[in-house]
């Protein structure tokens, strides 16, 4: 796999190279620089998102954890 990343890369940036020569291709990127610009950062709300996720599973972790004690000590 290791003999394969150079020439991925290169292929990778020729064509992105071969993108930017075109007007159509300038155009598109020009699009999608500007749908960034406006929507904000969308890897940052998908990491928002995520954080609230774990900590709520920690949290019904923390509960579970202290119930289990609970019961632990009464028996």
């Amino acid at each position: 796999m290791k003999n394969w990343l150079a020439p991925l890369s290169v292929l990778g940036l020729s064509a992105l190279g071969l993108a930017m020569a075109s007007e159509r291709g300038q155009e598109r990127l020009r699009g999608l620089v500007e749908s960034l610009a406006r929507n904000g950062d969308p890897l940052g709300e998908v990491n928002k998102f995520f954080d609230a996720q774990l900590s709520a599973i920690q949290n019904t972790l923390d509960r579970l954890a202290e119930s289990l004690q609970e019961e632990e000590q009464e028996a």
